[in-house]
């Protein structure tokens, strides 16, 4: 029997970081000091690699050049698509991925969705008029394939920081002078996916502060799963700032797989059909027509006492009960060994009449 409990043991050696923020608040800066601390500190060889969308691979050459690393980049598209196929490349042949602007691709699953589907309602009516915004039901296929990506970027082997535009957090809330109830921002987020948020094990929020007449790059560390750095601030940052993390991870050790490769489908395959209607009910049906159709062929299915009692006692002596309510009910693989038993049992009757 399988056993499911195991002694507990640290399973992530490899970092997972999200640093979100407004233009010019240092995200691109900060994920390359931190890239530089980990090749560094870890005695990483291969190269760093990045996707990116902005294009602002351009400015951070130098810090790579200066530090004697080799600095791949792919910078000719925003697509998901590309994205993951790129990710898949990089694992093998590089030791970190920086991916900015994460923001850029999460806007390409939804205008490409978009696309697809308009493109769809052509093929079906030519005349048919454009969809310009999605519903509430275009949303769970985009989800999916997002889904995947993020599997992708906490289970892949090699470290990872994904930038990220900062978007605002909405909520109501009422006006005490007017007594109305008016949209106010809350606070800022990853303006990604909302649940990418929750996927690092270390969020940054760059701030551009001004202060004397001059611009500080701040990190404020709104998530650290090691509980090190939670509510930090943090200017002008580099890697040092965030070794904390590090040092807890379990870098060079081994790393949890895919949360992808195992589901429940094995527990709804006998209850699904292609039409909708439950597979198990469907044999349950099929296993008590056939009982029925032994009784008329044997003659048990007339309405006299006789008939009835013959029926009753065979019910009895092959399912426990004599109510056919009670059978209708049963697992369908009950009903089948059932049946089969009830079968060989008339034809060996048969044959010893016969003989």
């Amino acid at each position: 029997m399988k056993s499911y409990l195991k002694k507990a043991e640290r399973k992530q050696a490899y970092a997972k970081i999200g640093i979100y923020g407004d233009a010019g608040s240092g995200k691109t800066r900060t994920a390359t000091e931190i890239a530089i601390g980990l090749w560094k500190q870890y005695d990483l060889k291969k190269p760093v690699a990045m996707f990116d969308t902005e294009p602002a691979a351009t400015y951070i050459i130098p810090f790579f050049e200066k530090a004697g690393i080799e600095f791949y980049v792919y910078d000719e598209s925003r697509a998901l698509k590309d994205l993951v196929s790129f990710w898949h490349e990089a694992e093998k042949a590089c030791s970190v991925i920086i991916v900015d602007s994460i923001t850029h691709i999460w806007k390409d699953c939804q205008d490409s969705y978009l696309k697809a589907l308009n493109a769809k309602r052509r093929e079906t009516n030519p005349r048919a008029r454009p969809m310009y915004q999605l519903e509430f039901h275009h949303w769970k296929p985009i989800k999916a394939q997002w889904s995947s990506f993020t599997d992708l970027f906490l289970s892949s082997k090699i470290h990872a920081i994904v930038c990220g535009r900062a978007g605002s957090i909405y909520e109501y809330q009422k006006n005490d002078e007017t007594g109305k109830m008016e949209l106010i921002t809350s606070g800022t987020k990853m303006a990604t996916e909302k649940e990418m948020g929750y996927e690092p094990s270390l969020l940054i929020e760059m701030i551009k502060h001004r202060e004397d007449g001059r611009i500080i790059n701040r990190a404020l560390v709104e998530k650290d799963r090691t509980d090190r750095l939670n509510g930090k601030e943090f200017d002008f940052p580099n890697f040092e700032t965030f070794s904390p993390h590090f040092d807890f991870l379990n870098i060079g050790g081994q790393h949890f797989g895919s949360m992808e490769t195992k589901d429940s489908s094995s527990l709804f395959e006998n209850e699904i059909t292609d039409n909708g209607f439950s597979y198990e009910k469907k044999q349950r049906e099929i296993m008590c027509e056939e009982i029925k159709g032994l009784f008329v062929k044997y003659s048990m299915d007339g309405n006299g006492q006789q008939a009835k009692e013959q029926r009753q006692n065979i019910m009895e002596e092959f399912f426990g009960t004599r109510s056919w309510t009670a059978i209708e009910n049963m697992k369908s693989s009950i009903l089948k060994e059932g049946f089969l038993k009830i079968k060989s049992k008339f034809m060996q009757n048969e044959e010893a009449i016969n003989h």
